[in-house]
């Protein structure tokens, strides 16, 4: 799955606009110009008489299809502007003669009797003479095409153009992603180990268990994680080891995290609440005092998902008692919020909110995102 969306669906439009102008130009406007050209007789007063000359008019045009569909935007696309004017020149002069007269040879053959035959007749001798001179076209109808299918090719130039830089940009997001995760995998490697080595440190009989669970999590992020989106139940599986962990460093902390909503079915970019859960255990004031608090929780409700935690800071008394860890904690935390303001900006445009307070002694963060919307 693509991080910036789902499906690169080709636009029909420049096809549905192409189709437009054979209809109502080469179909009707054509057509009836023909019609009054040739003076052919309506005795029914029909709205449509002689519908065969529709498809003398589309056999008329067919002779522009390679120039508006390959040598147009070619030219275009290469910027070769003098050359394209050049081969408009060349084109126009040299193909519609040689059309006309092959078109009005097949019909004037197909049609050899009738009012209808000698109108081709007419015509075929017309093309005929003017393909032995050096000028002659027809400029009702050369000067229509030219703008009629200058406009297609233009179209079609337009919107491959917008393909180009479309895939150029994504191309551009999907590498400032896996730069991010590049950034954040050694980055969490590097806290979870130190909160294993402080409940090593401690004696805490659990370590070994939750040396599985940070197995388990680095396998997660090495392996799941290497997908643009992952299922969130894994991404709060992932959470719940996290703070499971650190909620067994600092025991007599006041730690809750809470789950709300059922996951199931959901997709969500990895790691991207981890940051702020990190931070909270890194910066708070649990660390250096007994009735510190970590208070998280992620609730999904009707396709959105709401994160949110908060925790108390270390006051300007405990950071001087505590220097060291005042040092360490200042030394990090700006890559991790930054990952999620650029990830959050390049999947979820105009679908997230992020809200980061800090004041009155704590440290809050809420998060809103439209994972999918409500059918």
């Amino acid at each position: 799955m693509n991080a910036v969306t789902t499906t690169t669906q080709r636009s029909r439009f420049p096809l549905v606009f192409e189709l437009m102008v054979w209809l109502i130009y080469v179909c009707l406007y054509k057509y009836s110009f023909f019609l009054d050209q040739g003076h052919l007789p309506n005795p029914h007063f029909d709205s449509f008489p002689w519908p065969q000359l529709i498809i003398y008019s589309i056999a008329m045009t067919l002779y522009t299809i390679p120039f508006y569909r390959i040598i147009a935007p070619k030219l275009l696309l290469a910027k070769r502007y003098g050359f394209l004017v050049l081969t408009i020149i060349l084109y126009f002069w040299i193909l519609l003669k040689l059309n006309n007269w092959l078109v009005t040879w097949i019909f004037q053959a197909l049609h050899p009797a009738g009012d209808l035959g000698t109108y081709y007749q007419q015509q075929h001798a017309i093309a005929s003479d003017k393909l032995r001179y050096l000028f002659g076209w027809a400029p009702n109808t050369l000067l229509t095409d030219l703008l009629a299918f200058m406009s297609v090719a233009f179209m079609r130039y337009a919107f491959e153009n917008e393909k180009k830089k479309f895939l150029l940009e994504r191309d551009n997001l999907v590498l400032q992603l896996e730069s991010l995760k590049a950034q954040l995998h050694p980055h969490f490697l590097f806290n979870t180990l130190n909160s294993i080595y402080g409940m090593s440190l401690t004696g805490n009989k659990d370590t070994p268990s939750y040396i599985l669970r940070l197995s388990d999590m680095m396998r997660y992020i090495l392996y799941d994680c290497q997908q643009h989106f992952v299922p969130l139940e894994k991404d709060i599986a992932f959470i719940e080891n996290y703070v499971a962990m650190e909620k067994a460093r600092y025991p007599e902390a006041d730690i809750a995290f809470t789950i709300k909503g059922i996951a199931a079915g959901q997709q969500i970019v990895p790691l991207l609440f981890i940051q702020f859960i990190e931070n909270s255990f890194k910066h708070g004031a649990h660390r250096v005092t007994e009735n510190g608090y970590i208070h998280g929780s992620l609730e999904l409700k009707d396709g959105r998902l709401h994160f949110h935690i908060v925790n108390d800071l270390l006051t300007q008394q405990t950071l001087n008692a505590a220097i060291p860890l005042a040092q360490e904690g200042t030394n990090y935390g700006g890559i991790g919020i930054q990952n999620v303001q650029k990830r959050l900006e390049l999947i979820y445009p105009n679908r997230h909110k992020m809200n980061i307070k800090k004041e009155k002694g704590q440290y809050e963060v809420n998060i809103d995102i439209l994972l999918s919307t409500v059918s």
